[in-house]
């Protein structure tokens, strides 16, 4: 059953985060793996559905949430400002969730509006969207967001090092701020476009997952793409991690950059910030 949520929202703070009326596409269709944090159950709103919903209403923006992905389109895209994707798999495909798919040519719309100025940020699963086939339609949405899911371990608490610590995109961020989340490996990272503003600190879970016994690496980061911004934040598997305030908080500092809010700030960092060994503990 398509699912649209249109929630136009009153100004309820005299001086809002987000652009007044900034107007947001967020899609959560899943072609691949649901997560449960994007389940609509019974007909109802996901529960990031109404975690965007609600900082939307606080900060004076109309926000749109669907699972439609067949909404992709150069002509739906003129009515938004900003794209929110927390997706999976193939979304030229049906696929799990049973939404309609995008077309191919919904992908490249998304792509060119991207790089007309338009806004983009990706949630946790944005990186498990697209990837694992060596094909023309994956590769470009994978080169634009930054890099793909290849892998993850058990859940474990880590802390996030700001390593941008004056950017607009994370300007509420703690540097240390330690939290329990599922933290994907992704592959094929755009190292040369890419603007870390946070590492995963792994800490002792070295020694406990091999897979993590490597350098803190990139898990928040965002880039330019054309005349747009990119970004992708690693984080929101878990419920605790939506119902956050300092989550919530993030994520309005997130939209609020891509919609073109303060400084760009998107040059290359990935050789001077991103360490090369692991830690001495």
């Amino acid at each position: 059953m398509r699912m649209i949520l249109v929630m136009s929202a009153m100004l309820l703070a005299a001086s809002a985060a987000v652009a007044q009326d900034a107007r947001i596409l967020f899609l959560s269709k899943s072609a691949g793996f649901e997560h449960s944090v994007i389940k609509q159950e019974n007909g109802q709103p996901s529960l990031v559905d109404r975690v965007l919903t609600e900082l939307a209403a606080k900060n004076g923006a109309e926000i749109t949430c669907t699972k439609d992905a067949s909404l992709i389109t150069a002509e739906n895209l003129k009515n938004y400002d900003v794209v929110i994707f927390y997706t999976s798999g193939y979304l030229t495909e049906t696929g799990t969730d049973g939404h309609p798919a995008m077309t191919e040519q919904g992908l490249t719309d998304l792509l060119e509006w991207i790089k007309a100025g338009g806004g983009f940020v990706g949630f946790h699963a944005a990186s498990d969207t697209f990837h694992g086939r060596d094909d023309a339609v994956g590769k470009p949405y994978t080169e634009m967001i930054g890099g793909g899911f290849e892998k993850h371990g058990q859940q474990f608490k880590a802390a996030l090092k700001v390593v941008s610590p004056d950017h607009p995109a994370i300007a509420s961020l703690p540097d240390g701020w330690t939290l329990a989340d599922e933290w994907y490996l992704n592959k094929n990272l755009n190292t040369e476009k890419m603007h870390v503003l946070a590492l995963l600190e792994i800490g002792r879970e070295r020694k406990k997952q091999r897979m993590y016994n490597i350098p803190d690496y990139p898990i928040v980061w965002c880039r330019a793409y054309g005349q747009g911004r990119v970004l992708y934040n690693g984080l929101g598997h878990r419920e605790d991690v939506w119902e956050s305030e300092t989550f919530q908080s993030l994520i309005v500092d997130n939209v609020t950059w891509a919609l073109g809010e303060g400084e760009l700030d998107a040059d290359p960092n990935f050789e001077t910030v991103v360490p090369k060994t692991i830690p001495e503990n």
